[in-house]
């Protein structure tokens, strides 16, 4: 009886490694769903969205993208953390959600290091620095100048205390060794406006936010926080060629929540690859103002950890806290 037991027991194990084994090997066998933690028609959900649907392509499965903004990145990524890890909920993870947020809200409800398999690298955006179109400044040289010559009198924008816009211009301000107000508004396009109609005197947002603004006369741009100019806007100088070494901006991965099985990333992280190697995609993600870049799973999570010290610090000298 005892020997007819075993034998009973290890045929059901044999039958769930059988079966966890065709259900990896048939992966996708549904649709996916991708968690974007941010509101539909923002840069990080047009990126996502065709994102998605050239891992689709290439997964021959449909992915479903699932909108849940609040709480600067936190209430979608946490839905990530809980989910399955059956590969079928995913989501997008950015530099406020990994290395931003743990560093400024006393309490959040995941763990970047423990809930999290890393699965693949998408690209980065790197910010532009806009100007009011009143101010009367051409380069970077000119509103250091100004800020010296008049401290605590110029304001910066950004879409939120602790965003990502916040700490971009916190980090030239630290390098540029000046005194800027800074005046948080509910949102980018608040941001903007506000930027615009010459109540705020510089911002840093996404190229792709900002050049149809330019392009309007509604703002002024002198410099990208990037080590190279970008080919969506080379006449635009860096940061860096103007004398500050700022790199500032987001950057997205995809990630699931702990536990996914190392096929079905394996099948994820070269579907996104594969999807960045298609001149469709990559074109889109230009024009965008994006750095397509690939990465294994386990430089993902290198990337992340090196992306939090990287932000950690500035976050710590401005002083940056929420509840």
């Amino acid at each position: 009886m005892k020997r007819f037991c075993s034998l009973a027991l290890f045929g059901a194990m044999a039958l769930t490694v059988v079966g966890v084994a065709h259900a990896q090997a048939s992966y996708p066998a549904q649709p996916i769903r991708l968690v974007v933690p941010w509101p539909a028609g923002g840069g990080t959900d047009a990126v996502s969205r065709h994102v998605a649907a050239a891992m689709g392509q290439q997964l021959k499965q449909s992915i479903v993208v699932d909108n849940k903004p609040g709480a600067n990145g936190m209430l979608g990524t946490e839905a990530v953390s809980r989910a399955q890890p059956n590969g079928y909920t995913l989501g997008i993870a950015s530099v406020e959600t990994h290395a931003i947020n743990p560093h400024v809200y006393k309490k959040v409800n995941y763990n970047v290091q423990r809930d999290f398999t890393p699965i693949a690298w998408v690209g980065q955006f790197p910010y532009a620095m806009a100007v009011r179109p009143g101010l009367a400044v051409k380069d970077v040289a000119a509103l250091v100048a100004l800020a010296r010559k008049e401290p605590g009198k110029l304001t910066y924008a950004s879409w939120g205390v602790g965003s990502s816009s916040q700490i971009a211009f916190e980090m030239f301000r630290q390098a540029a060794k000046i005194d800027v107000l800074h005046v948080p508004f509910q949102g980018a396009a608040p941001a903007i406006t506000a930027l615009a109609s010459n109540q705020v005197d510089v911002l840093m947002v996404p190229l792709s936010v900002a050049t149809p603004q330019e392009q309007g006369g509604r703002l002024k741009l002198i410099g990208l926080a990037s080590p190279k100019r970008l080919a969506a806007a080379p006449h635009l100088p860096t940061l860096t060629e103007q004398g500050f070494a700022v790199e500032g901006g987001t950057w997205l991965a995809v990630m699931g929540p702990a536990g996914v099985s190392p096929a079905i990333v394996e099948k994820v992280n070269h579907a996104v690859k594969a999807a960045l190697d298609t001149p469709e995609l990559t074109g889109t993600l230009v024009s965008l103002g994006v750095e397509p870049k690939t990465a294994t799973p386990a430089e993902v999570q290198s990337l992340i950890d090196s992306e939090s010290v990287r932000w950690s610090r500035v976050i710590k000298t401005a002083d940056i806290r929420l509840e």
